[in-house]
């Protein structure tokens, strides 16, 4: 039997739903994937009237050719299409914000607003590792703010992971940072697809092979965040794997400061190329 095309159009969480299907046999008998990344903006081209079901993503009408409106009109009449969820969670890291060019990736608003105050590197990390607690903040409305607007966005959809989320989230950790749901979120994901394309359940053995595209980086999480909301699988001496290496949480901070103070906004790219001595040098500040 010949393989029909299939189009995942989704960001990177489509890395690790693209795996999962693959490796799933009576997915991979009917269908070949092509994974269109969403975010670079690549046309879909004549695969779009040549597929027979297509995995995105909602996209806005901002999004212009690419949104979801315009892309399920070209569809060709006998293609099936299921809405995959664009999964977010900044429960645990609720000091993460959204910034523009020019700006430091993944940033930090509470280093931010310490470093905006003119303290010294030194003295931001003293402080955000040991201040008073109040300068955390309301740590628990973020979470469940976040919770929220994930339910708001699987209202009435096929596919959703915000009940698992709003279960379960301070018991085990299900996401690796902001936006790279972890593998629980993810299998779940490929197994209501295949559920709803009457091929399911996601086979025991794909889950127990699995193993994420992005484990490479971990955000880590501030203990003092852990300790307010009862999450027992964060402490001050946890390594996260972060390119390579396993970093404690101070450790990352550490290596945030030094970026800043180098005027470099790719933090990641930062941290890939990260010399040892950088951990060793930069601001110690014990745990």
């Amino acid at each position: 039997m010949s393989q029909s095309l299939c189009i995942l159009h989704a960001n990177c969480q489509g890395d690790a739903i693209r795996l999962l299907l693959e490796a799933t046999p009576a997915f991979a008998r009917l269908f070949r994937i092509r994974h269109y990344r969403n975010y670079t903006c690549e046309s879909l081209g004549e695969d779009l009237g040549r597929c027979t079901l297509l995995l995105h993503q909602f996209l806005g009408e901002q999004w212009g050719a690419l949104s979801t409106q315009e892309v399920l009109q070209r569809l060709p009449g006998q293609c099936r299409h299921l809405e995959l969820p664009n999964l977010f969670f900044k429960g645990y890291w609720p000091f993460w914000a959204n910034r523009g060019p020019g700006e430091i990736h993944f940033a930090d608003s509470l280093l931010e607003r310490l470093l905006a105050n003119g303290l010294s590197p030194e003295e931001v990390l003293r402080l955000y590792l040991h201040g008073d607690t109040a300068l955390l903040g309301d740590v628990a409305a973020v979470a469940e703010d976040s919770i929220v607007r994930e339910e708001a966005k699987e209202a009435g959809k096929a596919i959703g992971c915000a009940h698992i989320l709003r279960e379960r989230w301070r018991e085990e950790q299900l996401f690796l940072t902001i936006n790279h749901p972890g593998s629980e979120l993810l299998c779940h994901v490929a197994d209501s697809v295949l559920r709803l394309l009457g091929l399911g359940p996601l086979p025991a053995s794909v889950r127990a092979a699995f193993r994420h595209p992005h484990e490479d980086f971990w955000l880590p999480i501030h203990p003092r965040v852990g300790q307010r909301l009862g999450l027992p699988f964060v402490t001050p001496e946890r390594r996260y794997p972060i390119f390579g290496r396993q970093l404690t949480h101070s450790q990352y901070v550490s290596a945030y400061l030094a970026c800043r103070q180098h005027n470099v906004t790719d933090l990641l790219g930062f941290l890939q190329n990260l010399a040892d001595d950088t951990l060793s040098t930069a601001h110690p500040v014990s745990c």
